[in-house]
């Protein structure tokens, strides 16, 4: 039997199935091989494969940001992604090299289920252009522009029931009524930003935006009443707004993260303590609807690759373990696992990102996914 014969009686599942198992980057070369190999490939079916394979070994995607050294040259986002390994805490570090994906021009970006969404670069009261990409794939699609204020902010959220991603656009408090919120629904055939009037009315947002389980979360401040802090709920299916009082943030605002804490949302700050400690605090909330708030202090090991002010949280895997990960970009770059059960940290150097970088931002558990907009059904 040749080879050619001994190929063609592979059963086409079983080749599937070993995609599966590859990296993105080389699924992504095989494209390349034949038409019957890309048609594979691009199938429903092995997308959906890949993404229930992908699941049970996510990633850290690290977004690379380097600023333009003229006047003329745009900021630029370049996206890298390594494993995020079991960590074996009878070591004390580890070494990982990231594997670069794509670059965009653009300053900042929102994170949900996979994609980025990019927010539109332009002066106030202009009309600017919104992208949303793949980072793994570098696919985009250019969305229809819209007069874009300073400062406004793009969160980009996932419904996981009818898996549809939408974007929330927010504007500065002084705009007016009917663009203070736009909403676009991605992956249907006419796209259009919509009003949405039904909104609460607060000052500006005081986070980054957080999606979790079809709800976008962002801190706020109240307006009517001075010194007051909200989370806004945006439920991404209904687009329904609900304010949850959240002054357990007041005083740690300034450093506060929001994360996913095992399907909850959870917002988390360090601080050193009496001691001289790092230590982290959080605070879940276990009710939405009593809007009841737990907190938690964990205090960090000793370790010499990390002090307070070199790093910040960036969430928490599906294993339990928070991610820390350095604000400075001085070599060596390093994101720490701190296993509160364990009470264990440990430290992993992150090669890779080169050299022109001015500021890293990571998200932790990121599944690589070649859907793009929509999920698709097998």
């Amino acid at each position: 039997m040749n080879r050619a014969e001994n190929s063609d009686s592979i059963p086409i599942d079983l080749i599937l199935e070993i995609f599966s198992r590859l990296p993105s980057k080389s699924v992504g070369r095989f494209h390349c091989v034949s038409k019957l190999w890309q048609s594979m490939l691009s199938c429903p079916y092995f997308k959906e494969l890949y993404l229930t394979r992908s699941s049970t070994r996510p990633r850290l995607l690290f977004v690379v940001h380097s600023v333009g050294e003229e006047e003329e040259e745009e900021d630029k986002l370049h996206f890298y992604s390594s494993s995020q390994p079991p960590i074996p805490y009878d070591k004390s570090s580890l070494v990982v090299a990231a594997d670069y994906h794509t670059t965009f021009p653009s300053e900042r970006c929102s994170y949900a289920s996979g994609l980025i969404c990019f927010r539109g670069k332009g002066c106030s009261g202009e009309e600017a252009m919104t992208l949303i990409c793949n980072p793994i794939t570098g696919q985009y699609a250019e969305l229809p522009k819209v007069i874009m204020y300073i400062p406004s902010t793009a969160f980009l959220g996932f419904d996981p029931i009818d898996k549809q991603f939408k974007i929330l656009l927010e504007h500065l408090t002084y705009s007016s009524a009917t663009n203070r919120h736009l909403i676009l629904t991605l992956g249907v055939p006419k796209l259009g930003w919509r009003s949405d009037n039904c909104y609460p009315k607060y000052y500006g947002c005081l986070s980054e935006g957080i999606c979790i389980s079809g709800v976008i979360y962002y801190l706020v401040r109240a307006r009517y009443s001075k010194g007051v802090l909200e989370i806004v709920c945006f439920d991404v299916r209904y687009e329904e707004f609900k304010v949850i009082e959240a002054q357990c943030f007041y005083n740690h605002h300034q450093t506060l993260r929001l994360i996913n804490y095992k399907g909850k949302l959870g917002g988390i700050t360090g601080n050193l303590n009496d001691s001289g400690a790092i230590e982290l605090r959080m605070w879940v909330l276990h009710d939405v609807g009593k809007q009841e708030w737990s907190e938690y202090v964990y205090t960090l090991p000793e370790n010499d690759d990390i002090k307070l002010h070199d790093f910040t949280v960036a969430g928490m895997t599906t294993r339990g373990e928070f991610v820390l990960s350095m604000i400075d970009t001085f070599k060596p770059f390093y994101v720490f696992y701190f296993n509160p059960e364990k009470n264990a940290l440990r430290s992993v150097e992150i090669q890779g990102f080169g050299e022109d970088v001015s500021s890293v931002e990571v998200f932790v558990d990121h599944v690589e996914d070649f859907n793009f907009l929509r999920r698709e059904s097998s």
